[in-house]
């Protein structure tokens, strides 16, 4: 995980855009009113739903 500036990353978009997909790096954006984000891939986002949704329906066998 990348952590960056928001005024950084608006700056530098396009480069933290290019790691965040060709890297499959996560980056943290932190913000001065605390209000942080994470930026992924869309490629890293589907990867953490479909876990996601394999781990809810691995517990729901389970019931």
């Amino acid at each position: 995980m990348i952590p960056v500036s928001s005024s950084e990353f608006l700056k530098e978009f396009t480069i933290y855009a290019e790691k965040a997909h060709d890297e499959n790096q996560e980056l943290f954006v932190q913000r001065s009113n605390d209000h942080n984000l994470i930026v992924m891939s869309m490629e890293k986002y589907n990867e953490l739903q479909k876990e996601l949704y394999l781990l809810r329906n691995k517990t729901n066998d389970s019931l």
